[in-house]
């Protein structure tokens, strides 16, 4: 996913970044800072985001704009809240342009694609589940966990490539055959994972999950 700002429309990109721009500004004010504070948490979000700088280094792909990899942001964003996730997928993409000497003017292009829609998505399907589903155990593990994986990178991945469509940077037969054929290698097992990491904290470590209350999920189950 990573693309270039010369692969999308100025006017695109200025609304993008203004978009970003007000999303960030919204994680500052509203992420549970104090979380951070807990005994342990803050060493867990450093290792959070260095586990994405690499999860997102693990890319393969032909033509520029057009590399495919797993994102980790649903697990991410169950765990520490859409605020932290937010400000964490930043920070996991600046150390992913610093490593790789990547193009600071397509940063917000990218951390909306990669960062922010993965953690919109999965934050609506959280809030969707708490008001139309029962509050169970396997609801929070297979729809929250799960199909929120799924949904948040095919999200991520159509946004990217109706980005470079719109801007002329693709035609649809290329991308379709270049990009988005490989879908299903990445929904599955993006679920998978996902699903698998926060499996691993609700049964080891649930207090360290924001979005995951024991009175709620387990309590008279």
């Amino acid at each position: 996913m990573f693309i270039s700002s010369d692969q999308v429309l100025a006017d695109l990109g200025l609304l993008i970044n203004a978009l970003y721009g007000v999303l960030i500004l919204f994680a500052l004010r509203y992420a549970d800072w104090r979380r951070l504070w807990r005994s342990g948490d803050l060493n867990l979000f450093v290792v959070g985001c260095l586990a994405l700088i690499g999860l997102w280094s693990l890319r393969a792909g032909v033509s520029p704009g057009l590399a495919l990899h797993y994102l980790g942001m649903t697990a991410f964003t169950l765990v520490f809240g859409w605020g932290l996730a937010l400000l964490g997928s930043a920070a996991a993409l600046v150390g992913m342009m610093v490593i790789w000497e990547g193009e600071w003017s397509s940063f917000a292009i990218n951390a909306l694609v990669v960062g922010g829609i993965p953690v919109l998505v999965t934050m609506g399907v959280h809030k969707l589940a708490l008001r139309y589903l029962p509050p169970h155990f396997f609801i929070y593990i297979y729809i929250n966990a799960f199909l929120a994986a799924a949904l948040a990178i095919l999200a991520s991945v159509l946004v990217a490539a109706g980005l470079l469509i719109a801007s002329g940077a693709y035609g649809l037969p290329r991308m379709s055959y270049e990009y988005l054929a490989y879908l299903p290698l990445l929904v599955l097992p993006e679920a998978i994972l996902n699903g698998m990491i926060v499996t691993a904290f609700v049964v080891l470590a649930p207090r360290w999950i924001t979005t995951f209350d024991d009175d709620v999920y387990l309590k008279n189950r």
